[in-house]
């Protein structure tokens, strides 16, 4: 099995950009005890602070499909999304 990176990119609508991180804290917090996940990371731009990536590695695409399937990622699919500006980008490598 190949590690797997996953990019996603958020763009929030204006004025609620702390609801979103407190929404992507708790997915960071819980995506972070997964088996299988090895970094779990989330950044807001500098110079646009609507607009958000997360960083994921993972062991393998077995445990990116067990994140996926997580009850904390339906959780925060769920409370984001009224907060979106457009859908969720993701890129995998």
């Amino acid at each position: 099995m190949h590690k797997q990176i996953i990019i996603a990119r958020a763009r929030v609508k204006v004025g609620r950009e702390n609801a979103f991180i407190d929404s992507a804290k708790k997915l960071a917090d819980m995506a972070r005890t997964e088996p299988g996940n090895l970094c779990y990371s989330f950044y807001r731009s500098v110079t646009e602070p609507e607009n958000f990536i997360f960083y994921e590695e993972y062991k393998d695409a077995v445990a990116v499909t067990a994140h996926a399937s997580s009850e904390a990622f339906k959780a925060f699919t769920e409370a984001v999304r009224e907060l979106l500006d457009g859908d969720l980008i993701v890129d995998k490598y």
